[in-house]
This record gives structure tokens, C-alpha cells and sequence, in this order.
């Protein structure tokens, strides 16, 4: 490749990673999100699209289908069906919020020292956050940003 392709290659959105392993015609696979070695990799899957197929074992882990924890993360039913329907991924936007879910989980695990700590702690009230539910949040990034908040003042210990 010329240096000026090698310029060029880096400067396209996507360009220097879109050959990462874990994707179909269907979208990215929230299992290889999971497992992603970079940010840039799981950037690339969010603007890619989550394979709706994919969010259904994922849902599990919260108790849920796929198509309710889509609903609780601000994606409309008749959209998520029509996508399942349609076998094509889920939006940018959508992913992202699934992402943010993932994301929450990891920093929530850390500050409880367990997966399943972190999903109770995700899926029940909190006082810190005037008795809502930090799952039920993160359909936005301002409630996505409260949780993270709410998360660092528990590792604080300033968490009332």
C-alpha cells in the first residue's frame, strides 16, 4: 500500500478495523462485543449494528428476551420486530444503548466484585438515584451518565 493509500486508509471511519471477526449481514455479535480486544472494535460493531439474534442470550443474563430489554433501552417493539422479521441489525443508535448496557454492567461488576451483584444493583431501586432504576436509565446518556456517576460515588464511598 503507498504511504498516500495508508493516509487516506487511516483517515475513513471504520477503515483500519473493519475487518474484525464477529460480524454478519445481520449486524455485529454482542458475544464478540463482549470479547472485543479495542474500543475501536467495539466502535466499529455499535455503528455496524448488534445482530438482533444475538441480543436474546445476551437478554438472559438480566432476566429478560431480547425483545423486552430492547423495549426497557428505548427500542420500540414494532422496530425490533420489524428488524427480526427483516434479519438486519439493529440501528446505530440502538446498538449504542445495548452498549451502554454492557458497558455499565463491566464498571458495575467492578465496583461490586460480581457479575450478578452488578445485574441485581442494575435491575433494583437505588437511593442515590432518587429510587430509580439504574437499568431503566440508560435509554439516554444523561441517565446513562447518572448511573456511571452514581457507580464512582459508590467506589468513593461517598454514596449516601
Amino acid at each position: 500500500m503507498s504511504k498516500l493509500k495508508a493516509v487516506h486508509a487511516a483517515r475513513e471511519p471504520g477503515a483500519a478495523y473493519a475487518f474484525a471477526r464477529g460480524h454478519s449481514a445481520a449486524g455485529a455479535s454482542i458475544e464478540h462485543y463482549l470479547h472485543a480486544k479495542s474500543a475501536l472494535e467495539r466502535d466499529h460493531m455499535v455503528r455496524e449494528g448488534f445482530e438482533v439474534g444475538s441480543l436474546d442470550s445476551f437478554a438472559n443474563r438480566f432476566g429478560r428476551s431480547g425483545r423486552s430489554l430492547a423495549q426497557l433501552l428505548g427500542v420500540a417493539p414494532a422496530t425490533y420486530d420489524r428488524r427480526v422479521r427483516e434479519g438486519k441489525p439493529l440501528s446505530q443508535d440502538d446498538s449504542d444503548r445495548i452498549a451502554r448496557l454492557i458497558d455499565v454492567e463491566r464498571a458495575a461488576a467492578r465496583v461490586f466484585g460480581d457479575e450478578e451483584a452488578a445485574r441485581e444493583w442494575l435491575a433494583a431501586p437505588v437511593p442515590v438515584l432518587g429510587g430509580a432504576v439504574p437499568i431503566e436509565l440508560l435509554a439516554t446518556t444523561p441517565g446513562h451518565q447518572a448511573v456511571i456517576n452514581a457507580l464512582r460515588r459508590i467506589m468513593a464511598g461517598t454514596a449516601a
